[in-house]
């Protein structure tokens, strides 16, 4: 570079510098456009670390940030650039990332400038990269550099905009990177605080196996709770104790009752350290958690357990007001009409009645417009409480629960939110089936088990447990042989009995045996679907889908190209039919099948050449 050039970017930078608005700034980036590259750049960071070390803080943060949102770090490189490029635009963001340790806005700030470009760098270029960096560096610079890439991968996890999941599986690249020189022997804090971000990363996972994440989640915080003790670090530790909790309560794995207790007890631990006076707003979070876990808590003890999860969301309350925190307080105030709904008292119809108070107001917070899932999420609520109202007029309670969950099929459709809509269906077919409209409670859940047998065994929604999605999609099946039964449509109650089963030992097998059952590179293409249909559902849910529709009907044909795949090892279909069935069974032979109903017991008794008889307890 030679030394005209040089002087020219000394004399803008400091022209910027001078700049009392940004309407300067732009006017003079605009007037030296042939000064605009990837060296100015340079120079730019380069009189900000400058700057820095001479404490002049603000002029620093003010040329970082116009490097960041002005000019942003090789703005003039394309989505396509080649991967020396990419590298380069790292080594330049760790760099800021050294230099702004008091003010990490200014980093993320230059990757929100470059969030495209950024997309492009995978966890497999972001791990190359730091592993070089490391190992070229020397001895004593190499914990200084490990420690910026801890705070970087922390900050592109953060990050709002973009591929979330790519910056999760970033993040959890560099985490594992430099936890190879901060050994729990030698830096045992810092080995600990990075424990805490590999839980974190983990739990919030798009990519992978859901029930998997959660083990190394786990794991990861049980490890750092090693060192970060509550009497050397009380508040790192509640902090990290309420992760664990929430990691306990997501966890599919175990008992789920023990796993309750696990939840109750670390946030029970927490509240010790995170006082209402000290610190009332994550005082509030965990109390808010502490109700989910009562709610949530079975046994003996069930009225007890929702008396106090009343009790957790009314304290929450009185941190999280309307005015100050309206979307926690509408949160909340949504799980405390539950717990309403949930209620064991003599005076029924006044829980129901509080419930739907409850449930209309949060309305008032959560419009469609600014909380879609939230809003829907209220209506569904709304339904189950008129469905349950005892006062009113019995077709005016059905009519609004039935208009409430109706509502909520115009957020949750079958593309955007697939399991959210077969539950708001599984609802709207138990008011049918209550009402007596057996035809119409028919269609709709047999349109709700279409869209359970596609999915299979998919997590997409990191709110529920497989657990809990298991039961509901048993509750459905036997919902449908109950109808098919009540309609004498006597040969299909045996095959939805027949494709119930087969759901559960599918899943069943395929959690325990999958690697021994696919032949490895059919395992590998399996776990490219999961991930691939997790990553595009989540784009969908979260308003990040460049094209919504386009990208449903590939999840679409995903699906049914990993279902074909894997019918080909595993031919355990959904396409029992009884004809063929009957057809098997010898003249001398009767064959009793048992299924278990809500409140009864139903043996089908077939034979070779009778009409099936029905048998119920």
């Amino acid at each position: 570079m030679n030394e005209q050039r040089q002087q020219a970017y000394f004399n803008l930078i400091q022209n910027l510098l001078n700049c009392r608005s940004h309407d300067e700034v732009r006017k003079i980036l605009a007037a030296n456009q042939n000064l605009l590259d990837a060296s100015l750049v340079q120079k730019m960071l380069e009189r900000a670390s400058h700057l820095l070390k001479q404490r002049e803080l603000d002029q620093a943060n003010r040329l970082m940030n116009i490097a960041g949102q002005q000019l942003g770090v090789y703005s003039k490189l394309s989505s396509t650039a080649p991967e020396k490029e990419y590298l380069d635009f790292l080594e330049q963001v760790l760099k800021v990332t050294a230099d702004s340790r008091d003010n990490v806005q200014v980093v993320y700030q230059i990757l929100v400038a470059n969030i495209k470009k950024f997309d492009n760098i995978s966890a497999k270029v972001f791990r190359a990269w730091a592993q070089n960096k490391l190992t070229q560096a020397e001895p004593d610079e190499s914990n200084f550099i490990a420690s910026d890439i801890n705070d970087l991968s922390t900050l592109i996890r953060e990050l709002l905009l973009g591929d979330k999941a790519s910056h999760i599986e970033i993040a959890i690249a560099g985490y594992k990177i430099v936890i190879s020189i901060f050994t729990r022997t030698a830096f045992p804090l810092k080995w600990a605080m990075i424990q805490n971000n590999l839980g974190i990363a983990f739990s919030q996972r798009i990519q992978g196996d859901r029930v998997e994440n959660q083990e190394y989640a786990i794991k990861a915080f049980t490890s750092s709770l090693e060192i970060i003790t509550c009497s050397k670090f009380p508040q790192e530790w509640a902090k990290t104790l309420s992760n664990l909790g929430n990691a306990y309560l997501y966890r599919v794995k175990g008992n789920r009752s023990e796993n309750i207790e696990c939840v109750i007890k670390a946030y029970t631990k927490v509240l010790e350290v995170i006082t209402h006076s000290q610190f009332p707003q994550q005082w509030a979070v965990t109390q808010n958690n502490l109700g989910n876990a009562y709610l949530e808590r079975q046994g003996k003890d069930r009225e007890e357990n929702i008396e106090n999860a009343i009790i957790a969301y009314t304290a929450a309350l009185k941190v999280y007001t309307r005015f100050e925190f309206p979307q926690q307080w509408a949160i909340t105030q949504n799980n405390l009409g539950n717990a309403y709904l949930d209620r064991i008292q003599e005076d029924r119809e006044e829980d129901i009645k509080n419930a739907i108070a409850t449930f209309s107001v949060v309305l008032e917070v959560f419009s469609r417009t600014d909380f879609p899932e939230l809003w829907a999420m209220t209506q569904n609520n709304l339904g189950n409480a008129y469905r349950q109202r005892i006062q009113g007029h019995i077709k005016g309670n059905f009519e609004k629960a039935i208009e409430f969950c109706t509502n909520a099929l115009e957020v949750f459709t079958c593309t955007s939110f697939p399991h959210n809509h077969v539950l708001t269906l599984c609802n709207i077919g138990i008011l049918y089936q209550e009402a007596q409209q057996l035809t119409k409670a028919y269609a709709t859940f047999n349109s709700a088990i279409r869209i359970v047998e596609s999915l299979r065994g998919e997590i997409i929604s990191d709110d529920e447990s497989k657990c809990k999605q298991a039961e509901e999609w048993n509750k459905l099946y036997r919902r449908m042989v109950e109808v098919c039964w009540q309609l004498n449509k006597i040969t299909e109650a045996i095959e939805y009995v027949e494709r119930s089963k087969t759901r559960n030992l599918v899943e069943q097998i395929l959690e325990r045996d999958s690697k021994t059952i696919f032949p490895p590179e059919v395992f590998t293409q399996l776990e490219k679907y999961r991930d691939e249909i997790a990553v595009g559902q989540y784009k969908i849910q979260n308003g990040k889908a460049e094209n919504p529709k386009v990208l449903a009907q590939h999840l679409q044909q995903l699906r049914k190209q990993r279902n074909e795949l894997q019918n080909q090892y595993l031919p355990v279909g959904y396409g029992f039919k009884f004809d063929s069935f009957q057809d098997s069974v010898d003249e001398h032979t009767a064959i009793i099948e048992w299924y278990i109903l809500n409140d009864k017991i139903l043996a089908f008794i077939v034979t070779k050449t009778t009409e099936v008889t029905v048998w119920q307890s």
